[in-house]
């Protein structure tokens, strides 16, 4: 059997500065790996202690057992890069070891408060750069994806532990953490930067708590910047915000393993757990009708999350990556399951009301008023965010009535 090690380090609300909070050992055995973490007597013993995770690593003594995710815990994987993370990496650095290698990269881009090293005694070394112009990263970025050289302190500035598959890095505009999300060489139709703009302020509009997002035009090419709900400032310092990820919330769920598919109502019912109220119930409700109207059936696992707000207690996060799918089918097929299934209909949505604190008459006003709110603000509100008549043509498909109930046999959806 092999072993690996990682130090578990926290940033606290309110400082800039980790703390060592714990000890992650992931050993190789015959029947898969299996993770063991314990946290620190000194961290227990802080008054401003608080539990990476308050399901499976409550602040307690004693030694806590992960199998899946490679052994790691949920909270721990949300801190690693996604895929466009890596490429960067493995540009900067060579490939890693995943994840440990990745994780010890210890990126200010990634998601929550943590950070790792391989000693107790032994400061997490940030992935630190100077600042550049946003031109300048976003040339970086294509030249990433078009496998051309790169400065490597601009590979650094990218900031690769940001999750998500498409480039992006981090900024800071007007004291705040922002991600700047850049177009894709693979992007045709559309502005995806500025669709995504578009679409988190139709969600504002619709009642949907999603993250501010501003536009910018960098020499002719757009760029989204999405303010980070995990990133505060205080007396002219960067803090940070625990963060889990649906995903984590799930496998916090002893009974998921056997299930596997990861749904809205699941995630409804377990918030509670971690401190969410009735009102995130019902808002993450709204967040999903919003994403069944526009098309968004990217919502998987990783584009939902809860933040902490306060001792043991987190919330849930703000919404981020609304971006709808340009294909013209009437069902979509979501990322999570919706009710019964993950077909995006309104018999659907309405099936699991209940997990959402809602009734079945309640849950089908919300579905009726954004989709409502959708029809008669969309156009208007996307020539607010700068397309024109020829991007609002090849938009007219996404945006229609959500269908009563799924195809009927033998139909095609695509």
């Amino acid at each position: 059997m092999t072993s690996e090690v990682l130090y578990v380090w926290a940033h606290l609300p309110g400082s800039a500065d980790p703390v060592v909070a714990g000890r992650l050992e992931v050993t190789r055995t015959a029947a898969g790996p299996v993770g063991h973490f314990n946290y620190g007597q000194s961290y227990l013993s802080r008054s401003d202690a608080i539990p990476l995770d308050p399901l499976s690593l409550p602040l307690k003594k004693g030694v806590g057992t992960f199998t899946h995710l490679g052994g790691y815990p949920g909270v721990i994987m949300d801190a690693g890069p996604d895929l466009w993370g890596k490429r960067v990496i493995d540009r900067l650095k060579g490939p890693q070891a995943y994840p440990r290698g990745y994780l010890l990269l210890n990126d200010p881009g990634r998601s929550g408060c943590l950070s790792f090293s391989t000693r107790p005694d032994e400061l997490p070394i940030p992935l630190t750069s100077r600042a550049f112009p946003l031109a300048e990263l976003l040339a970086a970025a294509e030249a990433v994806e078009t496998d051309r050289p790169v400065d490597p302190e601009l590979l650094k500035a990218l900031h690769p532990g940001t999750g998500g598959a498409r480039p992006k890095c981090n900024v800071i505009e007007d004291g705040e953490v922002w991600i700047a999300k850049f177009p894709s060489a693979d992007d045709r139709l559309i502005s995806v930067p500025r669709l995504e703009h578009a679409s988190m302020c139709l969600a504002r509009l619709c009642g949907v708590d999603a993250a501010e997002t501003r536009i910018r035009d960098v020499n002719g090419r757009d760029v989204c910047l999405v303010r980070r709900f995990d990133r505060y400032s205080e007396n002219g310092r960067i803090c940070r915000r625990g963060f889990l990820s649906a995903r984590s919330v799930f496998f916090d769920d002893p009974a998921f393993a056997a299930v596997g598919t990861g749904s809205y109502p699941r995630l409804a019912r377990w918030m509670p757990r971690f401190g969410a109220g009735i009102d995130d119930r019902r808002q993450l409700f709204r967040r999903l009708a919003f994403n069944v109207m526009v098309r968004n059936d990217d919502d998987h696992e990783l584009n939902h999350g809860l933040v902490h707000v306060r001792n043991d207690e987190f919330a849930l996060a703000k919404a981020y990556d609304i971006v709808p799918t340009l294909h013209a089918n009437r069902t979509r097929q979501h990322a999570l399951l919706l009710g019964d299934a993950a077909a995006g209909t309104v018999a659907n949505l309405v099936s699991s009301a209940e997990s959402f604190a809602l009734t079945r008459d309640a849950a089908l006003e919300i579905v009726r008023t954004i989709e409502q709110q959708v029809l008669e603000s969309w156009q208007e509100v996307f020539y607010e965010a700068g397309f024109g008549d020829e991007d609002l043509r090849k938009l007219e498909a996404v945006f229609r009535p959500i269908p009563e109930h799924g195809p009927e046999p033998g139909h095609v959806t695509g």
